[in-house]
């Protein structure tokens, strides 16, 4: 099964934080272990020396060394190394004081139980490698780790418990004179709080697991709505938690914008293709302004074309007049680059701008595997084809009839009466804006 890009991520910068933890504890196990050496027997302090450094070094390279493919081998090696690590101060402590005590089995469990730095080993220690286990964000892990350092302490200190020769008591002079007695207190209040970090690291990745889905389902919408919205529009879309998963399953009253880079072909011909990138960059960069400015969509570049819709993929109440304001700043923004490019002694790039006011089906459109929030309807086609006709008719913008009788204003146009539109048996009515 692949994994989120994001859940990966975020596994990798748990994975990446808990060795420094670890490498950190091994390193001060290491240094302490030098300065105050833990055992009486010398070749014991240096396989635990050894051990503590080899251990530091493999978490220094976990840190450095992984990445996104090889995050699942580390993480394995890791839990399981950490196990092993548990199992082996387990049998160092018991080769310690077995030797240096010569203990018996049958007293072995309580000599260990009434010892603080030993107590550590079955709890404390399991507490912090199951909560660390947590940092990598798999329950899997935190299962494995907490069964795991659950079945070590029990098999050291279960026997124990069993042997009827051992006193289990609350009573701090039984266990302070009787060797074989055992605080039960201290016992229970240490193995709760082993369990409540099991069950606190389990938790914890749960509700990371959950808060990181949520994380980076926003950051994928956000994304995505960042490149059709302007920031007005995704903060209504946010407020309202408008559902881009699902198909259209309606039809709205929208304005329809085409813009179209005038004689690009002949422009594309005489120029490196690394200019024509340039223009058609900078280009799209100064449209997508305009269209945000006036609460407009960005539905798509089509090469040296730009479709915006109004009123996607909710009304602002005013959507015929946001898009001619749009056009009239897109011209603006056009004649500023026109100085511009003039001044470079290149060539002038001017456009021009169709508007059309109807009906359409908005929303994602396509199949599971490629999905595009679009419109879809006879507004677009009158759209498109109204803005090639700025050619014929000498203009810089049409406007059909259906988007000027939605205007908020008076405006001065030239008409342009029963227009035929390409692929469309009626005749419209067009309007050239003056500026």
């Amino acid at each position: 099964m692949q994994i989120d890009e994001n859940l990966l991520k975020r596994r990798l910068a748990g994975l990446k934080l808990a060795s420094i933890f670890l490498g950190a504890i091994s390193m001060l196990a290491l240094i302490f272990g030098i300065i105050f050496p833990p055992y009486s027997i010398n070749y014991l302090n240096q396989i635990y020396t050894l051990a503590s450094l080899a251990l530091g070094a493999y978490f220094a390279f976990v840190f450095f060394s992984s990445n996104k493919k090889n995050y699942e081998y580390f993480a394995w090696s890791t839990v399981i190394i950490t196990i092993l690590f548990f199992f082996f101060q387990n049998w160092i402590y018991n080769a310690e004081y077995r030797i240096s005590y010569n203990i018996t089995d049958t007293y072995y469990g309580s000599f260990i139980l009434k010892h603080a730095n030993l107590v550590n080993t079955y709890y404390n220690l399991p507490s912090l490698i199951v909560l660390i286990s947590a940092m990598y964000q798999r329950i899997s892990f935190v299962i494995i780790v907490s069964i795991s350092m659950l079945v070590g302490i029990l098999h050291n200190i279960l026997p124990t418990l069993l042997d009827e020769k051992i006193i289990v008591t609350k009573s701090a002079d039984i266990y302070s004179t009787n060797v074989n007695a055992i605080d039960e207190i201290f016992l229970t209040f240490n193995f709760q709080v082993f369990i409540f970090t099991c069950i606190a690291s389990f938790a914890l990745v749960l509700l990371t697991s959950r808060l990181t889905k949520d994380v980076a389902k926003f950051e994928r919408t956000n994304t995505q709505l960042g490149k059709y919205f302007s920031p007005a529009i995704r903060e209504e879309i946010e407020k309202i938690d408008m559902d881009f998963s699902k198909k259209p399953e309606k039809t709205q009253m929208i304005a329809v914008l085409f813009t179209d880079i005038i004689g690009f072909t002949k422009i594309s011909e005489k120029i490196e293709p690394p200019e024509v990138l340039d223009i058609l960059s900078r280009y799209q960069k100064r449209m997508t302004e305009a269209i945000f400015k006036n609460n407009g969509t960005v539905d798509k570049f089509i090469g040296d074309a730009v479709m915006a819709t109004f009123g996607t993929p909710i009304s602002r109440g005013n959507d015929a007049q946001n898009a001619l304001n749009c056009a009239r700043d897109m011209q603006i923004l056009m004649r500023e680059w026109e100085k511009e490019r003039s001044k470079d002694k290149k060539n002038i790039i001017k456009h021009r701008i169709g508007i059309h006011y109807g009906r359409c089906v908005v929303g994602n459109i396509g199949g599971d595997e490629r999905m595009e929030f679009t419109v879809i309807g006879d507004t677009v086609n009158v759209a498109s084809r109204i803005c090639d006709a700025c050619k014929e008719n000498n203009a810089e913008i049409l406007v059909t009839d259906n988007l000027k009788n939605q205007l908020n204003e008076e405006i001065e146009t030239e008409i342009i009466q029963n227009f035929k539109v390409r692929g469309r048996d009626e005749l419209i009515n067009l309007h050239k804006i003056k500026l």
